[in-house]
């Protein structure tokens, strides 16, 4: 391996990790609970459940019902914060 194709692999390297870090500037914090709404609402899902199908519809049951209340708790704090 040459020592130009090191570098430049090492820099383009550099260059996605400060891609991605200005990405998490941009996008909402909000959105990085999502996968944690969805797995909470696997796992809760799971345990009450034993066939496929079954722990499926429980599973969107509860995201729903999570994210349901997780969205109003977030539109109080922002309508409390308006004033």
């Amino acid at each position: 391996m040459e020592f130009t194709t090191m570098v430049n692999g090492t820099f383009y390297c550099f260059a996605i990790i400060s891609h991605l870090a200005t990405l998490v500037d941009v996008v909402p914090g909000v959105f990085f609970g999502l996968p944690l709404l969805a797995l909470a609402s696997f796992v809760f899902a799971a345990t009450h459940h034993e066939d496929d199908e079954a722990i499926t519809l429980a599973t969107i049951h509860w995201a729903v019902w999570i994210g349901g209340v997780l969205g109003l708790i977030l539109a109080i704090v922002l309508l409390i914060g308006l004033f």
